[in-house]
């Protein structure tokens, strides 16, 4: 077997063209088809097939795990989702791998090698190649080379950013969305307006963290990816 046809069944469509994108850059990978609700993806499964589905957990209608209790044992099925409370029960399903989104390449890949292990003729993806551990910021009419180890967190500012180290501050005319895709595993959102690297993470205290001598607060909505990323560290 050369090639695995992968199906996307989401009804986000941001998050869609985010696992399109990925897909495109691994070779042996070829989409077949993308449905924006479980009931369409149901439909054309009844008719077609694919090797792989990624699907949200977390869709109107039928759940992406009450489709899973319609389709074969052996489909091959890595869940996706933003909310990590739902990562024990969608292994219940015998699923493959989950996905906390947003979705970074290299974790796709992750997953994608875990995938390959059920078909034996199909060799695994190469692993991601290593960042570069610093970034170059242009800050008015500087341009400063930034290790990301000395970053604290990022604060947005409407059309700029803050990015915190031990020492002060550099203000950048970037977008937070746009920074975040350079931005190593170790950082991550946990509001929209902060950014920060869990290496320099000292506590979790209520909806708060505290980092450096700073108090940042931890909305609702990115508490589970924060709480997911905590767990896989956890002793």
């Amino acid at each position: 077997m050369n090639n695995i046809t992968c199906l996307i069944v989401d009804d986000e469509p941001n998050a869609v063209q985010l696992l399109e994108d990925h897909i495109r850059k691994v070779p042996r990978l070829v989409l077949k088809q993308k449905c924006y609700d479980a009931f369409e993806a149901l439909t054309f499964l009844q008719s077609d097939q694919a090797d792989l589905l990624f699907l949200d957990i977390q869709m109107p209608g039928l759940s992406g795990m009450e489709l899973a209790t319609f389709l074969s044992k052996e489909q091959r099925i890595i869940f996706t989702t933003a909310f990590a409370n739902y990562a024990l029960e969608g292994y219940e399903y015998n699923a493959i791998d989950y996905l906390l989104k947003p979705i970074t390449f290299k974790r796709f890949v992750q997953a994608i090698n875990k995938a390959v292990l059920s078909f034996p003729a199909v060799t695994p993806v190469a692993p991601v190649e290593h960042l570069p551990d610093y970034i170059f910021i242009k800050s008015g009419k500087q341009i400063i080379k930034i290790a990301y180890i000395d970053i604290l967190f990022i604060e947005a500012l409407k059309e700029y950013v803050n990015i915190v180290l031990p020492d002060g501050k550099v203000l950048a005319y970037k977008r937070m969305k746009d920074l975040e895709e350079q931005l190593p595993e170790n950082f991550i959102r946990i509001h929209n307006s902060y950014i920060i690297n869990i290496q320099h993470l000292e506590k979790i205290v209520d909806n708060h963290v505290l980092i450096g001598n700073m108090k940042l607060p931890v909305s609702s909505s990115c508490r589970p990816q924060l709480l997911a990323m905590i767990n896989r560290r956890l002793l």
